[in-house]
Parts: C-alpha cells; sequence; structure tokens
C-alpha cells in the first residue's frame, strides 16, 4: 500500500468519525456575508473564473473573496493569482500540513463556497476543519457538513451562483 493510500483510508477514516460527531448541530450567527472563503478545482478554474461575477453577486470587494485552488492530480502549475493545494498538503488522518491550507480553514470567514467534486477527499477535510460560520457546496449524500447545499446538474457554477444568491438573500444576509 503506498503513502497516498493510506493517506486516503485514514483521511476516510476520519470523515467518518466527524460525521459521527454530535457537533454538526451548530446555531450559525452570521449576520451578513462579507468575507467569504471559496475552494474549487484547479482545472474548473482554468477553464471559467467565476470570481468577479461572484464578488459582484455577493456586493464584495475582490480582496474580501480568499481563494484555494484543489488539484486533484498534484501536477498542475501554480496559479498567478491564488493558492493551489493537492494531496501532498496533508498527513495522515486529515492532518494539514500546508501553511497555505491551516491559514485557509483558521480564517473567521462568513461564508465558505466549495465548488469541488463532491467525491474528492481532501476538499471535504478543508471543509471539516474550516472555521467559517456557513458552508455552501453542490447537494450530495458525503457534503453532510454544507449548511446550504445546492442541487445543480454537471457543476454548473452560474446556476448555482444564482441559487446560493437567492437562498442567502432569503436568509437576509445579503442584499
Amino acid at each position: 500500500m503506498g503513502i497516498f493510500n493510506l493517506k486516503n483510508k485514514t483521511a476516510n477514516k476520519f470523515i467518518k468519525n466527524q460525521r459521527k460527531a454530535d457537533g454538526f448541530n451548530k446555531e450559525i450567527k452570521v449576520k451578513a456575508v462579507k468575507r467569504v472563503g471559496v475552494l474549487a478545482e484547479l482545472a474548473l478554474f482554468q477553464t471559467y473564473d467565476f470570481t468577479k461575477r461572484l464578488s459582484e453577486a455577493l456586493h464584495l470587494q475582490p480582496e474580501d473573496l480568499k481563494i484555494v485552488l484543489f488539484d486533484p492530480r498534484g501536477k498542475g502549475a501554480a496559479h498567478e493569482h491564488y493558492r493551489v493545494c493537492d494531496e501532498s498538503h496533508f498527513g495522515l488522518n486529515g492532518k494539514i500540513k500546508s501553511e497555505i491550507i491551516s491559514k485557509f480553514v483558521s480564517r473567521d470567514f462568513d461564508l465558505l463556497i466549495n465548488y469541488c467534486d463532491p467525491e474528492l477527499l481532501f476538499p471535504k477535510v478543508i471543509m471539516l476543519k474550516s472555521a467559517a460560520q456557513l458552508k455552501a457546496g453542490f447537494d450530495h449524500e458525503s457534503n453532510f457538513f454544507n449548511d446550504i447545499s445546492i442541487k445543480t446538474t454537471a457543476n454548473d457554477l452560474d446556476t448555482f451562483n444564482q441559487e446560493l444568491v437567492k437562498y442567502l438573500q432569503i436568509l437576509k444576509l445579503i442584499k
């Protein structure tokens, strides 16, 4: 068994243990969405930069949007404006070895949006360890940690963003 298989197995165990934990009945204390974290796949981001539309829809300044890109293959080139991470940034049991990821998960975001494929393991670890007040992502049974889950077809980001904005307006978290 290779080290990555062992990492995957122990990260999966971490996720299962978190699912069993009672700490997911949290109270959401967000008054307004002002600081947003975004976790997206590198390949998705290389084909479509949605950050300008997202910041406009949420009425945010570009500096209020912090982005980390996840590369599932671990072979992508670093993006010029954003941080890139992969499986090598994680240790056993979902332990974060990277300062980039540690800072990202410790930030007190009002909203953390996960645009990664729901089947990817390490973005789930990031979402579970995040200190964000509110978490949003694609609807999937393994994304039990999302406070807002949106069902779309084939990672349709525009529809996802429209629905997310609609829900945030209903909750009176944005205008």
